[in-house]
């Protein structure tokens, strides 16, 4: 049975495509098969190799569908363009039997016991608005998941998706599902001569950003690399999906669904990505790698936040968590920096709320202050840190305080 939230969704936040698919075409299209296992994936300008290597990987697997949204932005020039159709065309070739189509969904109906594929074209006559990118591309993905699961061919509770510079393993799908609202692999790059030192310098800084987050006991140390993401389908719809935004789509998803039932960490397999220079989205690993790997020494570029800036948010965390907010500026030994930032953030506004909870439950009273400082204002708390006390520092530097620390 649909719960009123999935309903909800569906009938008013889904994108158009969904409204694309009937039930007498998914039920031809599926010969009566649940699918139980389903990965969504955007692409723009990629080569066929990704689903090439789905195929080879679980080519005689046709209880896994997949759902691939080709796309590019509407403000390409000429060459931008010709290379996303391209692309388009190379995959059209490749799945070459696609026995239907509907307006710009296209239906792959495989071989017996071969993968389908559903394809969808927002790149030929619909290209997306470049402000929405690669989030909207991902939510269209997975609004048509979540409708197919609503009319009973899925079998399963979640849906898969990453980007096509994932390399999956067999055991990919090979996973427990707990009570969370999704879930997230841990990665690693492969080697590559030209990319893989600032890549890896770059993912290093995101993971040192993750784990002070954890160190300070902030529910948000995640890491969202990749987009390797399992998410929970009434738990999607229940936040509205993927927001349409050019980038940071999965940090703003995970961000709502923490507050929801929890984001949770896979702890095998180890998804290997591969290392690229990348223009796809405005910001992230590739933007960052491309603008990382132009300096002459790697090592000495100030990317990572200086410890400071997580020594000063776990103190203040802490303590927050157990003064009463009217009295968080009477308390000597919460930093000055901190009750900077969060006045920055906007606490002020939310105080009063928070110190009815402080003084009718406290255990509700840290669960609220958790779900206000949430990720998004914890990165604004930490980049205010940085901004106006603690500038960033190289690798070399952190490197060194890392090992001082661990010595100490």
């Amino acid at each position: 049975m649909i719960n009123k939230s999935t309903s909800k969704y569906l009938a008013t936040y889904a994108e158009p495509e969904v409204g694309l698919l009937e039930t007498s075409l998914a039920s031809t299209f599926t010969k009566d098969k649940k699918f139980k296992r389903v990965l969504v994936i955007p692409a723009y300008a990629e080569s066929t190799s990704y689903i090439k290597r789905i195929l080879k990987t679980w080519g005689a697997h046709s209880d896994l569908l997949v759902i691939i949204v080709l796309n590019c932005p509407d403000n390409l020039d000429i060459n931008q363009r010709n290379t996303a159709l391209k692309s388009l065309e190379q995959t059209k070739a490749l799945l070459s039997e696609l026995k239907y189509k509907k307006e710009h969904i296209s239906w792959r109906n495989a071989p017996k016991n071969q993968i389908p594929f559903l394809l969808i074209d927002r790149c030929t006559s619909l290209p997306i608005a470049y402000k929405q990118g690669v989030g909207l591309a991902r939510k269209i993905g997975a609004d048509i998941a979540l409708k197919l699961s609503t009319l009973g061919l899925i079998n399963t509770s979640w849906f898969h998706t990453t980007d096509a510079d994932a390399h999956l393993p067999e055991d990919y799908f090979d996973i427990p599902y707990p009570n969370c609202s999704a879930l997230y692999y841990s990665h690693q790059y492969q080697e590559d001569e030209a990319l893989y030192k600032a890549t890896q310098i770059y993912d290093t800084r995101n993971t040192a950003y993750q784990q002070g987050l954890k160190d300070a006991k902030s529910p948000y140390g995640y890491n969202p690399t990749g987009s390797l993401l399992a998410i929970n389908f009434s738990c999607y719809a229940a936040v509205r999906g993927f927001p349409k935004r050019a980038g940071g789509e999965d940090f703003y998803l995970l961000n709502k669904l923490q507050k929801l039932k929890g984001v949770q960490k896979i702890k095998s397999p180890t998804i290997q990505l591969e290392c690229r220079e990348s223009d796809r989205v405005p910001f992230g690993t590739g933007p960052a790698v491309s603008k990382l790997i132009q300096s002459q020494a790697l090592e000495l570029e100030p990317v990572f936040y200086n410890p400071k800036c997580f020594e000063i948010l776990k103190s203040g965390l802490y303590l927050i968590r157990e003064t009463h907010p009217k009295a968080w500026s009477d308390n000597k030994k919460i930093p000055d920096v901190f009750l900077q930032s969060l006045e920055h953030i906007g606490a002020n506004s939310v105080k009063k709320h928070l110190a009815q909870s402080f003084e009718k439950d406290q255990a509700e009273y840290r669960k609220q202050l958790d779900i206000w400082l949430d990720a998004f204002r914890t990165l604004k708390v930490i980049h205010f840190l940085r901004d106006n006390h603690f500038k960033n520092i190289n690798y070399k530097d952190w490197l060194e305080l890392k090992t001082t620390n661990t010595c100490a």
